[in-house]
């Protein structure tokens, strides 16, 4: 996409063809469009913009047609391959793979942005919604109303999404720490070890964190709209324009279900290196285990408390399990696909539902869980035991998802770890009841920013609910004489 109105130059990825006829795949070029004095379209292109927008109208995003439209040679972004005078093709890289890799983990500094951008989002959401729980009275025992925040049901719908934001905040601030320093270094000359398979592994991160952040924060955003009842779809709670402006994250700079193979790709070349006996590339260290994969798998749920469960330790090496047993899983349907003479891309194509995707949302999480823990670890002493509070929820609440997969592979075959495992989350959510409101005041926004009637830090919902309707345009057109009264009181 580019801007449809003002856009002078745009980054596009297109075959590139040398003068023998050969296809040598997507390469990236700076292509002109306007000249940049007069914004004159340069002939040989149609521009125009797409209109209107659900949301983020701000960027006019637009289409380009092209006819014959040449470009210099140097216009090749030629960090990986280049194309000489005489229109021979040269590259650092053997392999058409790597070479596309390389070209496209230009992106990931913009996904990663997109992120951090969504992190930014579900605080918000969640600074709302809990913010309107704790002050929202309705139902109860008699005359006495309760709180909203008091109920199990609405504990349970919010604070999931409350650990997310945490964790993927700390998970996002370590994991971009990494990523400058390596890019820093590469950038610098000074050489960074393995940086062939440590960008390959940081592309494989990127693009299955992205798909997990977007796609949460999206679900979070319906879950804070409905848990605000009638008056989260108000314009001024502000969670619609949230949503809206969130919701092409999930399509632009790599549609999640697409973006998300990429991840797959990776696992399973990392799992099919310890089948050879040869060691992963795994430079970061997110897939090392795989060494063990025969004892991990070897592993089974041997809980008999939900205190046993609420411990990082116990989430992380469940989680390990479940990665193990779904790498397998998926290579073996992805091999049986190849077995029948399909190609790569259609056995791939194959094994992608309940499979190929699952893989990568699981290694998501587990990377969100890792990179989380590894810098609450390192916070004030004060603050470790509401973090691993909610560090411990999130795990939590995401195995919960996958269940399914925990009995299918066999880590479990009784009652006892869905029974376990989802006592624990409620008894979580009630003991975080009483901090819950602090941890979102911790990563809201201020109130200017969150402009929203509902999440005012405050705390007074009603008096800012009472001025929200009083000050709107057509509330006293029946009773133009009731808007003194009004007025007088506010």
């Amino acid at each position: 996409m580019l801007p449809g109105r003002t856009c002078t130059h745009t980054l596009l990825f297109a075959q590139l063809i040398t003068p023998d006829g050969k296809n040598h795949g997507l390469h990236g070029f700076l292509v002109p469009i306007r000249d940049p004095h007069t914004l004159e379209v340069y002939p040989g292109l149609i521009v125009g913009d797409m209109g209107e927008k659900i949301g983020v109208n701000g960027i006019d995003n637009g289409f380009i047609m092209f006819n014959k439209y040449r470009i210099p040679r140097v216009n090749l972004l030629n960090r990986t391959a280049d194309v000489t005078e005489e229109g021979v093709y040269e590259s650092s890289f053997s392999e058409p793979s790597r070479i596309l890799g390389a070209a496209l983990e230009n992106l990931s500094a913009g996904r990663i942005g997109i992120m951090q951008e969504s992190c930014h989002s579900i605080s918000s959401l969640v600074a709302i919604a809990i913010r309107y729980a704790a002050t929202r009275k309705q139902f109860g025992e008699r005359q006495n109303e309760t709180a909203l925040i008091e109920y199990e049901l609405h504990q349970w719908r919010l604070f999931g999404y409350v650990a997310a934001a945490v964790v993927f905040r700390f998970y996002l601030q370590n994991f971009a720490n990494v990523y400058l320093q390596i890019v820093e270094k590469s950038n610098s000359g000074d050489g960074v070890d393995n940086l062939t398979e440590a960008v390959s592994e940081i592309h494989a991160m990127v693009s299955c964190s992205k798909p997990l952040l977007t796609w949460t924060v999206l679900e979070a955003a319906q879950q804070c709209r409905e848990a605000c009842g009638g008056h989260g779809y108000l314009k001024v709670a502000n969670i619609g324009d949230i949503r809206s402006n969130h919701e092409p994250t999930v399509t632009y700079e790599g549609d999640n279900n697409v973006l998300s193979q990429q991840t797959g790709n990776w696992l399973l070349k990392q799992y099919e290196a310890v089948l050879n006996g040869h060691d992963v590339d795994s430079p970061l260290g997110t897939v090392t285990f795989l060494k063990d994969i025969k004892t991990i798998l070897n592993s089974t749920f041997t809980c008999k408390t939900t205190d046993e469960m609420k411990n990082p330790k116990f989430i992380l090496s469940t989680y390990k399990w479940l990665l193990c047993w779904l790498i397998k899983y998926t290579h073996e349907k992805n091999e049986a696909e190849l077995a029948k003479g399909l190609t790569k891309m259609q056995a791939r194509s194959r094994s992608q539902v309940y499979r190929w995707r699952t893989l990568t949302k699981v290694y998501a999480e587990y990377l969100a869980l890792v990179f989380c823990l590894e810098s609450i670890e390192k916070t004030e002493a004060q603050l470790l035991p509401v973090l691993k509070k909610l560090f411990c929820l999130y795990g939590l609440w995401s195995l919960d998802k996958h269940l399914v997969e925990m009995y299918q592979g066999g880590f479990s075959k009784g009652e006892e770890l869905a029974r376990l495992l989802r006592a624990a989350i409620l008894e979580m959510c009630a003991d975080l009841k009483t901090e819950v409101v602090s941890v979102v005041d911790a990563l809201a926004p201020t109130d200017f920013v969150l402009n929203s009637v509902l999440g005012k830090s405050d705390g007074n919902l009603y008096q800012h609910l009472q001025k929200a309707f009083f000050s709107h345009p057509g509330a006293f057109e029946r009773a133009p004489w009731w808007r003194d009264v009004v007025k007088s009181k506010l």
